[in-house]
């Protein structure tokens, strides 16, 4: 099985979690998007929201190389660092809600061991993407990804995106409320 489809399973792992992580914890347990002092997280996952929409659209759908490619290690790179900076918020913006669940952590540390081994399975075949000419091409259907799993992660990337804006929504209403 080639890279790029070791990569989708492993971003289709990190969304199925990814949702059950928003869904369990974000909006039932700590109701986030009404948090005053939850407003700098909810940057932060505004900010994954269309950070994986572009994942879960391009990985499957593109074959990305030169330039493109190093455009996707760098989203890869501005995406551990909304996940560092997430995780610097996390315990401040939980405080009066009972602090950080332990199941959420737990849940980020997989997530996180995730991600790195996504990185380090789109970085294996690096030198192929990264040495060759720039160009971006659509991946027919029934080449490269298996169907079921590009069709998997279509439906995911509008859904990502659309929990960001709400994210996004709470913020800009939050910030309406305080002033």
């Amino acid at each position: 099985m080639e890279a790029t489809t070791h990569a989708c399973m492993l971003l289709f792992v990190m969304g199925i979690l990814g949702a059950a992580d928003i869904v369990i914890f974000h909006v039932r347990a700590h109701d986030l998007r009404h948090r005053e002092e939850s407003r700098a997280e909810l940057i932060t996952h505004f900010l994954r929201g269309p950070t994986y929409a572009v994942l879960f659209f391009l990985l499957p759908n593109f074959a990305l190389d030169g330039v493109w490619f190093a455009l996707l290690l760098a989203l890869l790179v501005f995406d551990a660092l909304i996940s560092a900076v997430d995780f610097w918020l996390e315990p401040e913006s939980r405080r009066t809600a009972g602090g950080l669940p332990r199941g959420e952590n737990l849940l980020h540390v997989v997530l996180a061991g995730l991600f790195g081994a996504l990185v380090a399975v789109i970085l294996l075949d690096r030198h192929v993407h990264l040495d060759a000419a720039t160009s971006i091409a659509w991946v027919p259907r029934g080449e490269g990804v298996p169907d079921l799993l590009r069709l998997a992660l279509s439906i995911m990337s509008p859904i990502v995106l659309a929990t960001g804006l709400l994210d996004l929504k709470a913020v800009l209403r939050l910030g309406r409320q305080r002033a």
